[in-house]
């Protein structure tokens, strides 16, 4: 039914993250851990990406 494919497809967006359900709450947390550990080093590498293109247009901004 329509019903049962919209509930597939939440549980396809949700899974393996923070918001599946059903998982524990340890499971949330080593997930939000890692999530963090990947934005941090997004930021970091658009930080390094910043500071390259400053340094070639020669604008400081930040």
């Amino acid at each position: 039914s329509e019903d049962d494919l919209y509930d597939f497809n939440d549980w396809c967006r949700w899974k393996g993250t923070t918001y599946e359900k059903g998982i524990d709450d340890q499971t949330k947390i080593e997930r939000l851990l890692e999530e963090i550990n990947e934005l941090k080093n997004e930021i970091n590498a658009l930080r390094e990406e910043n500071n390259q293109l400053e340094a070639r247009t020669g604008n400081n901004y930040f």
